[in-house]
């Protein structure tokens, strides 16, 4: 039986690709278990790297330029024994030219006598940085040599794939006669240190475009392939396909690193025992701490992403912080997380909102109130959180009373209780939030000694209209919430329903859209229109608490209004139905 390498042999690239799909797939690989499984799964061809190699003995792609071993005495030993044994695809041998000592013809016969279908110019001059790549082009052994490898092994009948980066370097192979190209920009990094790309994808297809057009001005048929880069998901090369009429791809980590990765991690933990899931978890958390997601934060936008690396830093000092933003925004959940990222995060914050009630009831609170004849001494939240953190939230509604003792104790580190003629000392680090309307500043609600206070250690959370990039996690969030199910099914919303949400101007923010998320779980419909989602729009927002109710109060009354249904209730106070269980437990309201 004739064999695909049999059939392309002596046809050249050209006549390969076009004996192959419209588009082609080339996995640059390291192992025979990838050769079978990239040919089981309809790639077209295989390239024998001394990258994947790397990669798979849990290295990395930029030590194939690295002079660590003999590359091509590394790439034949696998090549031979793992990969050509195990695929009947055409198989392309990754060649390095750096070697002096190289006898390029003879290293050629040597190819086509172990059986390779073709030759590619990997490693490459091309990824090697301005100053060494001048050392080696001034030594010979630069990019006129890989083009030298690649023009002999067309000549003897070898396909060949060569790699560029530039439109000059696209420019000489394709004068030179090259065939193919591989439009390849960076070496991935892999493992962690890899999440974060060396280009963006738009950077990627603006330089591919100018490559390819390069290469198609010199020969109109010359075959534009793009290799690896920051590509790791299908619909990511769709988009790069779309934009600049590439025909093919050659994948390197997104095809053996990532998912070998993800496959290990999850099959792996399944099968062991307790305490090495217990390990899983404790790294998927430390994974999750900068994104602050287990704490029930959601941030792929930019903005929000930003506030959370400015959290990160804040929490790594005593010094007190502030958090503001409107009305709804999540200000309490930054301010819980600022103290989880802190060096006292395995003792219990102190929580105090300052709002509602007499002005008089806050500030003993806070800074508590010496004994008289009526009473006992009433210790105070500064007190009981000294070696931790005290959570002011609504620091904003605090008297203008309250607020220059606060200042006194930021300045001094100790405060006088009401009625008191001694000083108290305290370690209890301030953290704190407040309500800022759409377009004022933190001057119109804090006194200046105060505000000065938390200059350059402040956390503006942003709008919901500014982070709309953020909708689709949080509406899932909230369904989550709302039906208390992790595995609850995503509602379908449609293109114009998003348009809806995107233009909505979101005065309650993410109280608000809790809120929606409630009403569309209640209406037990998966798949949401604009029909549907305008009305909550329109709608007016649930009656806010006002400073003549405490908060028992004001949910006892939500309770009457309702008729004691505790699902209605949450709905109309923008409260989730676990919320408001918690509320009802803590304030004994039905006791």
């Amino acid at each position: 039986m004739q064999t695909r390498t049999d059939q392309v042999k002596g046809g050249g690239i050209r006549q390969f690709f076009r004996n192959s799909r419209s588009f082609v797939l080339g996995a640059g690989i390291g192992s025979g278990m990838t050769a079978r499984a990239a040919e089981r799964a309809g790639a077209d061809f295989v390239l024998a790297l001394n990258a994947g190699r790397f990669r798979a003995m849990g290295g990395s792609s930029p030590a194939s330029i690295l002079p660590i071993r003999n590359s091509n005495e590394f790439v034949a030993g696998f090549g031979r024994t793992e990969i050509l044994p195990s695929t009947k695809l055409p198989v392309f041998f990754g060649a390095c030219t750096f070697d002096p000592q190289l006898d390029i013809d003879r290293f050629l016969d040597h190819i086509i006598r172990w059986g390779f279908s073709g030759a590619t110019n990997f490693p490459s001059v091309i990824h090697i940085d301005d100053y060494r790549r001048s050392l080696l082009e001034k030594s010979g052994l630069g990019y006129a040599r890989e083009i030298e490898l690649l023009v002999k092994a067309a000549r003897r009948g070898l396909m060949t794939i060569a790699y560029t980066r530039t439109q000059s370097e696209a420019r000489r192979m394709v004068e030179a006669g090259a065939e193919a190209i591989c439009i390849n920009f960076s070496l991935n990094r892999g493992g962690e240190d890899g999440s974060v790309p060396s280009i963006s994808l738009s950077e990627l297809a603006a330089r591919t475009r100018a490559v390819a057009r390069v290469a198609q001005s010199i020969d109109g048929n010359v075959i534009c392939l793009l290799g690896g880069g920051p590509i790791t998901k299908p619909d990511e090369l769709l988009d790069i396909c779309r934009e600049t009429g590439i025909q093919g791809f050659i994948g390197g980590s997104s095809l053996d690193r990532v998912p070998l990765e993800m496959s290990v991690l999850e099959v792996t933990s399944g099968f062991k025992t307790i305490h090495l899931l217990r390990e899983k978890v404790d790294l998927l958390e430390r994974q999750l701490q900068l994104s602050g997601f287990r704490h029930g934060i959601i941030a792929q936008s930019s903005i929000m992403k930003r506030a959370l690396e400015t959290a990160r830093r804040l929490a790594g000092n005593p010094n007190p912080v502030l958090v503001w933003g409107e009305t709804g925004s999540g200000k309490g959940r930054i301010a819980s997380l600022v103290h989880a990222f802190s060096d006292r995060k395995n003792t219990k914050a102190a929580l105090f909102h300052c709002r509602p009630g007499p002005a008089i009831n806050a500030v003993a609170a806070l800074f508590g109130t010496e004994s008289d004849e009526n009473r006992r001494r009433q210790l105070s939240l500064l007190e009981a959180a000294s070696d931790s953190a005290l959570l002011l939230m609504h620091v904003d509604q605090l008297s203008r009373d309250g607020q220059e003792r606060l200042a006194d104790y930021l300045e001094t580190g100790s405060f006088m209780p009401l009625n008191g003629v001694s000083i108290v000392r305290s370690n209890a680090r301030i953290v704190a939030t407040a309500t800022v309307a759409r377009g004022a500043g933190l001057e119109s609600v804090l006194c200046p000694r105060l505000l000065a206070f938390f200059v350059g250690l402040d956390i503006e959370v942003p709008a919901l209209p500014n982070r709309l990039e953020d909708l689709p996690q949080l509406i899932q969030h909230f369904t989550v919430e709302a039906k208390g199910d992790s595995n609850a099914q995503t509602m379908a919303i449609e293109k114009s329903a998003f348009l809806a949400l995107a233009d909505h101007h979101w005065p309650g923010n993410l109280r608000e859209l809790r809120q929606i998320v409630n009403q569309l779980v209640a209406l037990k419909d998966t798949h949401i229109v604009a029909e549907v989602l305008k009305p909550l729009l329109n709608a007016e927002l649930p009656a806010k608490r006002t400073s003549a109710f405490s908060e028992r109060e004001w949910i006892i009354e939500g309770l009457k209004r309702n008729r004691l249904h505790r699902g209605r209730t949450a709905r109309s106070l923008g409260l989730s139905r676990k919320t408001l269980y918690n509320k009802i437990k803590k304030l004994r309201i039905l006791e």
